[in-house]
């Protein structure tokens, strides 16, 4: 015996011939004497006794039992249950599936359906059962796996990281408006300090105000994504084991045999659809699910798809023309899902559809008869995805020319950030002064000043000197032994010297004010050390 779902019919057809009694018998007679009192049994059926005919804690699919009930008697001679034969109600993307004989027509572009059901009792059960069509069970599992981690695994990571590069927010117009002013106001404020006047006391300032619009900037893009991605993976996750425990259902009609793999992606995207229809409220709400199930349901019936899935969620190539051809034939079609393939290109689309109209505008016309034209159909869009995860982000629309461009200008502006972080820091953040300290210079035509600090691009050295001439050096870490921090000044005579005196001079600690490749004026001097003693150091 099969589960109560899976064996509906078949139980209903023990039942109906062996076990129900002559009333029961005149009763469901006299309700299919009746169009009327068949619509009330269906929607009976459907609203109140799928409601309460509860199955392992869930209340089974209505249109699958209606359907599977419409093949059985006394329900396979009632006219109400003639649409439920041919179709589960759970309309899907389409695909393109061309016939031997045919070179693209749009009989070619198949409505699939997709349902999730509670797990058949019979252990050999197949994870995917087709209806109405056979096709290689690798073909079947592959797409099964692809739509299992696109809900928790690589392809969800991959869809992410797509969506994070070019995908829309979800915020209201004027956030969206205020953070790309943000950035723009992050990106002229480094120019202003790269090229602009030295704003002398005001640099400190300037920093901060930097600092803090960068820093608000990016905790408000990594906090947006990383909350979206976690609502996602979450409910991912929780779809991923309703699929896991589930059996999968894929009716295409035409008793077709498919040789080739080319509906992969299809059965991919109408796997996941059946999963959400399966049970679409979850307590963990995800954006980024519930756009693309929304624009899914919605575009059902013009979007077709094409191309071989491997478990590895990549989309291969696949004979392309023809399917291209019969998605411009059919009526209903405006977008198709493609693998990344010359041939699918929206240039050779358009190329191929001007053609195609010529040669319709050109053909013959009967003798009495005169030539006029109709509008032209909708413009066929091409979506070219090397990955399964693309084809998440055109279904979605979530591919945004203005985001992505907003994107590149703080990516840009945060890789300018990150290096100038340092120096921003010791304008902001300053370390405490520093002490000379050994080691002093083994030449007399050097004078060294190593510096007791851990950050000693902060500071530099100013020697003032009425016996050797004035220098400035910037203070740097020394891989030699010891790894000093120290300025290294070359000792030249002053022409006209005011002493005569060698020992004469200052050596003064300043805080250096940089920010990359600009140097600003002098900071704070915050040490001060004669000549004498700094020669002497070490030496005695």
């Amino acid at each position: 015996m099969r589960s109560p779902v899976q064996g509906i019919a078949s139980h209903w057809d023990e039942w109906f011939r062996h076990e129900a009694a002559e009333s029961d018998h005149e009763a469901i007679d006299a309700i299919g004497r009746s169009g009327f009192e068949q619509c009330r049994f269906i929607a009976w059926l459907a609203h109140r006794w799928a409601g309460e005919a509860q199955w392992r804690g869930e209340a089974p699919p209505a249109r699958y039992v209606l359907a599977q009930l419409s093949r059985v008697s006394p329900f396979d001679k009632w006219p109400a249950f003639d649409r439920y034969r041919i179709t589960y109600g759970a309309s899907g993307i389409s695909a393109i599936v061309i016939d031997e004989q045919s070179a693209g027509e749009s009989s070619d572009v198949r409505h699939v359906e997709a349902l999730i059901l509670p797990a058949d009792e019979d252990a050999a059960a197949h994870d995917v059962v087709t209806d109405g069509f056979h096709a290689e069970g690798a073909d079947l599992r592959a797409a099964r796996q692809t739509a299992l981690s696109l809900l928790d695994g690589k392809g969800l990571v991959a869809f992410l990281a797509l969506w994070i590069a070019t995908g829309r927010r979800p915020y209201p117009r004027w956030v969206r408006a205020g953070l790309l002013v943000g950035w723009l106001a992050v990106a002229a404020l480094i120019v202003r300090l790269l090229i602009g006047s030295d704003p002398g006391g005001r640099l400190t300032l300037f920093f901060g105000l930097l600092f803090g619009l960068w820093s608000l900037l990016v905790l408000t893009a990594l906090t947006s994504a990383v909350a979206l991605g976690v609502q996602a993976w979450l409910a991912g996750r929780q779809w991923r084991r309703r699929l896991e425990e589930y059996q999968t259902r894929l009716r295409l009609d035409g008793g077709l045999s498919l040789q080739g793999g080319s509906a992969g992606l299809a059965f991919c995207l109408n796997i996941l659809l059946a999963t959400f229809r399966s049970h679409p409220r979850l307590p963990t709400r995800s954006w980024l699910w519930e756009r693309f199930f929304r624009k899914l349901r919605l575009a059902a019936n013009n979007w077709a798809a094409t191309g071989v899935v491997s478990p590895q969620g990549r989309v291969e190539k696949v004979a392309i023309e023809s399917k291209i051809r019969a998605c411009m034939r059919h009526p209903e079609i405006t977008d198709v899902l493609t693998p990344r393939q010359p041939e699918a290109r929206q240039s050779v689309i358009d190329k191929l559809m001007l053609t195609s109209v010529r040669k319709t505008r050109d053909g013959p016309v009967s003798v009495g008869m005169r030539r006029a034209f109709a509008s032209e159909r909708q413009h066929l869009r091409s979506h070219r995805c090397r990955y399964a995860a693309q084809s998440i982000l055109a279904v979605g629309d979530f591919t945004s020319r203005s985001q992505l461009a907003v994107n590149v200008l703080a990516l840009g502006v945060s890789i300018v950030m990150l290096v100038a972080l340092p120096d921003i820091r010791n304008v902001l953040y300053p370390p405490p002064p520093p002490a000379v300290v050994t080691p002093s210079s083994p030449s007399p035509y050097y004078l060294w000043i190593s510096l007791d600090t851990k950050r000693p691009q902060a500071f530099d050295v100013v020697l003032e000197s009425g016996f050797w001439s004035n220098r400035r050096a910037d203070v740097a870490q020394y891989p030699d032994p010891g790894g000093s921090a120290r300025a290294e000044i070359r000792l030249n005579r002053l022409g006209r010297q005011m002493t005569v005196d060698e020992q004469d001079g200052t050596l003064w600690i300043e805080r250096r004010r940089k920010l990359l490749t600009r140097e600003y004026q002098s900071g704070e001097r915050v040490g001060s050390y004669s000549f004498s003693y700094v020669t002497r150091l070490g030496n005695e």
